[in-house]
């Protein structure tokens, strides 16, 4: 039996055997169940998908598409007056990313892990599009230490192919609100993704990175 067959087996029996469970989960509970079932690797995933839809006529992605913007309307309104936060983000084909703020000992920089959900080696557009996920990430972290209800994030960015819609909704997840995405060509980002070594979020000083004059932001 060939790969792609026995992944179609595999996938057909998982559905079917979490049949009534499914049926009844939300976006969210489903991919939570893939995950832990070893079942989201990319290829043997979109079979998985596949099979939401023939056995129990369940359209994933439309049910992620929709659960999202729920969340990331619900963060919005939350973030209404919340503090902002202003970072750069930028990534290298290569392998290396950054987040930075305004200072230059609030950057977060280093090599992508070897199992990044989103970076592929050579893709430009991936690499940022991870940078980008990553400064989500760290506008969470910081609304977690400032026990904030949500958090308003301005992000800049050099790539003007990245989705705004996909990655506001990946942070209304952190409960961050993306209250603009810039694309800026004088990006600092680029410059640390070009330094040797690496520095680690939990090195930085969050509230660096904090807006000081919030009546910029609008």
């Amino acid at each position: 039996m060939s790969d792609a067959a026995s992944e179609w087996t595999e996938a057909a029996t998982a559905v079917r055997q979490a049949h009534e469970t499914l049926k009844a989960s939300s976006a969210s509970e489903i991919r939570a169940w893939a995950e832990k079932a070893g079942l989201t690797d990319w290829s043997i995933w979109q079979k998985i998908k596949r099979e939401l839809y023939k056995q129990l006529d369940l359209d994933y992605d439309g049910m992620r598409a929709s659960e999202a913007e729920q969340v990331t309307d619900a963060v919005a309104s939350a973030a209404a007056a919340a503090p902002v936060v202003e970072l750069y983000a930028a990534g290298d084909e290569r392998g290396s990313f950054a987040v930075v703020g305004d200072g230059d000992e609030t950057a977060w920089y280093g090599t992508f892990h070897s199992k990044d959900a989103v970076f592929r080696q050579g893709d430009q557009t991936s690499a940022d599009d991870s940078a980008a996920g990553k400064a989500a990430f760290l506008a969470g972290k910081l609304r977690e230490e400032l026990d904030a209800p949500a958090i308003r994030l301005i992000l800049h960015i050099s790539n003007p192919h990245l989705d705004g819609t996909r990655l506001a909704a990946l942070a209304a997840r952190y409960r961050v609100h993306l209250e603009r995405l810039e694309i800026d060509d004088d990006n600092p980002a680029t410059v640390w993704c070009e330094v040797a070594g690496h520095r680690p979020w939990q090195a930085i000083r969050l509230t660096d990175l904090l807006v000081d004059d919030q009546a910029e932001v609008g």
